[in-house]
């Protein structure tokens, strides 16, 4: 059976010290925003992982990497707004409700 690929694009911190560069992002003022927002995320990818199992390979890229250079233009990506992309497809922008991501993954597979 093959798996269903997950693949979200979103803005890593590069306050993280991972060596990301220091540019200026639009709308990293709010940081406590951002980290909801990252919580969130976090959430959504392991409760994916808990239901879906091994069934969906989950990918997490920046924009800013030039890894997903090809991808950002593909999916059209555009500002700081996550893009979850499933099987090839971009189904959502931005931080879905777990019913509705569930229902786009239960889709896919």
């Amino acid at each position: 059976m093959a798996k269903t690929k997950i693949k979200v694009i979103m803005e890593k911190s590069s306050a993280s010290g991972s060596g990301g560069c220091g540019a200026y992002i639009p709308g990293g003022e709010s940081m406590e925003g951002r980290r909801d927002e990252v919580s969130a995320i976090r959430e959504l990818l392991s409760k994916t992982r808990e239901t879906f199992g091994e069934s969906v390979e989950i990918s997490v890229m920046d924009p800013r990497s030039i890894f997903s250079f090809v991808d950002n233009f593909r999916y059209n990506i555009k500002g700081t707004a996550p893009a979850w992309i499933v099987d090839g497809k971009k189904v959502f922008e931005g931080v879905p409700e777990w019913d509705e991501w569930e229902k786009i993954l239960s889709e896919a597979l």
